[in-house]
């Protein structure tokens, strides 16, 4: 399979970078991963609306993540890469998020903050799919 991720893919990427101000200047805000190289595409509901629920954040000199919750994500921690430093790549989230729940230093919210996505996938040349018509 040519399927370089699943994911949920925000619908507003904009309306998250202006709740949340990227800390870094490579910004990504837009999907929480499901898979990385996933075998098949089973279980993926392509086009699927999601409401996605985010409870805290994760921030350091190299990354900037969100935290998830109620999603089918496979990570660990389910997260929304928000932003990386220069030379650094969006998987450093994983590592960002372990350490920050490890040390104690995530920021949780008071109160979750909502935003909608939907369920697809990315090929291997980045092209996104979510719609239903496009599932090989």
């Amino acid at each position: 399979m040519n399927i370089w991720y699943t994911a949920i893919f925000i619908k507003e990427p904009e309306k998250l970078t202006r709740q949340f101000l990227p800390k870094h200047e490579k910004v990504f805000a837009h999907h929480v991963t499901i898979e990385f190289k996933p075998e098949t595409l089973d279980g993926i509901e392509v086009g699927k609306d999601w409401k996605i629920e985010i409870i805290g954040r994760a921030t350091d000199e190299k990354g900037d993540a969100l935290l998830v919750k109620g999603s089918k994500s496979k990570n660990k921690y389910p997260h929304i890469t928000l932003s990386c430093a220069s030379g650094v790549n969006p998987f450093y989230s994983n590592e960002l998020i372990e350490r920050a729940v490890q040390e104690k230093t995530v920021d949780y919210f008071k109160e979750p903050f909502f935003i909608e996505g939907v369920e697809g996938y990315a090929d291997l040349k980045g092209q996104v799919f979510t719609n239903e018509s496009t599932k090989p």
